[in-house]
């Protein structure tokens, strides 16, 4: 879908889940470089901001989550380029800003920054509830939680390199307005309406590193929980293959025909069941005192 918005300053081009051909056709009839069709098309274009002196464009380019809730994270460019009479966007549709009559080009493209970073924010409040969840989990842990946690921390990964790399990009903007060779200037309100921009992306990034930060700890405590569970299973098992081992070794010692004290005896079963009840008696005795046990 294609609008066409007049601002103070320019001429707003708005491509929402636009196809190929018409970003091709927009392009191409604003005369713009044939470069932005690959920006604009390319779904693995990273965060960035760019100024071309010779052909007089700039790009900004920011991922956005298109992933929904309970789904693995994904993510695809939104990309707004600009000349000094036109800026053409490019986005999903739930990225979409309302226009006002009384902004330019640089309003627009902060609005729609902001508006990328609100599911950013619904995502860490998800996550959020996922630790919590994790953390009341200890005693009870399996391998879904496992899993659980195996997700969560690719999740963080994505999460925190697209955020970062926003971060990176929309300061490169800020940065440009200090640059003569860039003739990009913002006024007062647009240097106090950028700024807000990269504290809300910096909280967020923040964010996600204090959650990764977290879920690695869980991860740690769910390691030592399992190792702990393992060795006291192992140590059971052990102390029952040793008194198991007990009878039999008795009992075939008297079922030799070898001279063994009260074999021929009419209660010898008796004895040998007290003999057997005694070493195990004694072993338990001396692993319990000697080996924590």
């Amino acid at each position: 879908m294609k609008k066409v918005h007049k601002l103070i300053d320019s001429t707003w081009i708005e491509l929402v889940d636009a196809n190929t051909k018409e970003v091709v056709n927009t392009i191409d009839d604003y005369k713009l470089p044939n470069i932005l069709k690959g920006y604009m098309l390319d779904r693995h274009e990273h965060s960035r901001f760019e100024y071309d002196s010779v052909k007089k464009y700039s790009v900004l380019i920011a991922r956005a989550l298109i992933s929904g809730q309970d789904e693995n994270v994904d993510t695809s460019p939104v990309v707004a380029a600009f000349t000094e009479d036109v800026i053409i966007t490019k986005s999903d549709s739930r990225y979409r800003v309302k226009q006002q009559s009384s902004c330019n080009k640089f309003d627009v493209i902060f609005s729609i920054l902001e508006r990328i970073n609100k599911p950013y924010m619904n995502k860490l409040d998800e996550i959020n509830e996922d630790v919590e969840h994790l953390q009341g989990l200890r005693k009870t842990v399996n391998n879904k939680q496992l899993n659980e946690i195996a997700i969560l921390k690719n999740d963080l990964v994505y999460l925190k390199s697209s955020t970062a790399a926003n971060i990176m990009a929309i300061n490169q903007l800020q940065k440009s307005s200090d640059n003569f060779v860039v003739p990009i200037t913002f006024n007062n309100h647009q240097d106090q309406h950028i700024d807000d921009v990269v504290v809300e992306y910096s909280e967020c990034k923040y964010m996600f590193d204090v959650n990764d930060e977290i879920v690695s700890q869980i991860e740690d405590t769910y390691s030592n929980i399992i190792n702990n569970n393992l060795n006291e299973t192992m140590k059971i098992l052990t102390i029952w293959s040793l008194i198991l081992a007990i009878p039999p070794i008795i009992s075939g010692f008297y079922g030799m025909n070898v001279g063994l004290p009260f074999a021929n005896s009419s209660w010898s079963w008796l004895f040998t069941v007290f003999i057997t009840f005694v070493i195990i008696y004694l072993m338990m005795h001396y692993l319990r005192k000697h080996h924590d046990l």
